[in-house]
């Protein structure tokens, strides 16, 4: 029964539009991320805390939600572990290499009038790490980790029963809340000065949002559509709550800040299972809006690399020429960036070369 479920949901991979809204809201919720750093890193001359603290509990789902959509779209794959490799680190590594020189380039000559020698050393560093003036290609670092990991799960992922992925599950939810009993105690299941790696680190992280989405989509269609939508409704406010509520309860720094945020919390864990729960199935009839989000999700890799040349710099122009609510500055700021991101992409794509760089 497990595998015929398996072999029908494979099938319909293959024509799902719901997955183009996914990965339409994640981008977005990306570049309103990083709209919000305008305000919480105090980059507009007006720090607003408050409602940083909202836009920012809102967003966390966003990288989360990208790694759901790949475990439902690569999971297990198919191919051997050579030929998975050479398809999919053939298209992340080339575009990390190229969009980090062209973001330390354009922050040294355009923003911030750095010497060649810092520009150089910003270069040499990227094979190893993301620098200041790109840290949102710190996912492709982590998405690296995952495509290496895929082919090596995939054999058991083909062959788990529910029961078997459960369990695996529950470690990983488990696993989220390791930074906050390391925040109240000090401890975390061996964790010392010598050994960064506690009992369950193997079963935490981003693979664990792998699987989540492979086990949501391949056994949750059973559900009806009103209690999908309701858990996801209730996951993703309830996720929202605690995010916002630890926001402004743990004191202030920006370490505590970040480990409230930590894609990989239990917090964020439910904002992003509730927003799949929320559009999984979702039939969208042909239309204008339908091709809108098809049209944005072939190009939302894309969007995602190049959105940060464009977002501080329209950002601080509204801070600037307007006097604007935080919160409509931002949501001004990301449709335009939205706008522009997808309009360059779907010029530069056009260039012999560009594409394999930007989809």
């Amino acid at each position: 029964m497990e595998d015929q479920l398996r072999t029908e949901q494979a099938i319909l991979k293959k024509k799902i539009n719901w997955l183009d809204l996914l990965k339409v809201i994640a981008v977005f919720m990306v570049i309103v991320a990083h709209a919000n750093d305008c305000i919480i890193l105090n980059q507009d001359g007006n720090f607003n805390f408050e409602w940083g603290t909202y836009i920012g509990s809102l967003y966390r789902f966003s990288v989360p939600l990208f790694v759901l959509i790949s475990g439902v779209l690569l999971l297990p794959t198919k191919l051997n572990t050579i030929d998975f490799y050479k398809k999919r680190l053939w298209r992340i590594l080339p575009a990390l290499l190229f969009w980090g020189i062209a973001y330390v380039v354009f922050d040294g000559m355009v923003l911030n009038a750095k010497s060649w020698g810092k520009m150089w050393f910003d270069i040499v560093r990227l094979p190893l790490s993301f620098g200041d003036a790109s840290p949102h290609l710190w996912y492709l670092y982590m998405l690296v980790g995952l495509y290496l990991i895929i082919p090596v799960i995939s054999p058991w992922v083909a062959k788990a029963t529910k029961r078997e992925l459960e369990l695996v599950l529950a470690i990983f939810i488990f696993s989220t809340f390791i930074p906050y009993l390391k925040f109240l105690t000090g401890l975390a299941f061996g964790v010392s000065d010598w050994n960064e790696f506690h009992s369950f680190y193997y079963l935490s992280g981003f693979i664990g949002y792998l699987l989540m989405g492979y086990y949501l989509y391949t056994y949750l269609p059973g559900w009806s559509t009103l209690t999908k939508r309701c858990t996801g409704a209730i996951l993703f406010l309830t996720g929202y709550g605690i995010t916002y509520f630890l926001t402004i309860s743990v004191p202030f720094s920006i370490p505590n800040i970040e480990m409230v945020w930590y894609y990989c919390s239990p917090n964020v864990l439910l904002e992003a299972v509730g927003v799949f729960l929320l559009v999984e199935g979702l039939a969208l009839k042909n239309g204008v809006f339908t091709r809108i989000i098809q049209a944005i999700a072939k190009y939302s890799f894309g969007i995602f690399l190049i959105h940060y040349f464009f977002i501080g710099v329209i950002f601080r122009y509204f801070a600037a020429k307007f006097d604007l609510h935080p919160g409509l500055n931002v949501l001004l700021s990301c449709l335009i960036t939205l706008l522009v991101s997808f309009a360059t992409v779907w010029l530069l794509t056009r260039i012999k070369g560009m594409r394999k760089l930007l989809m």
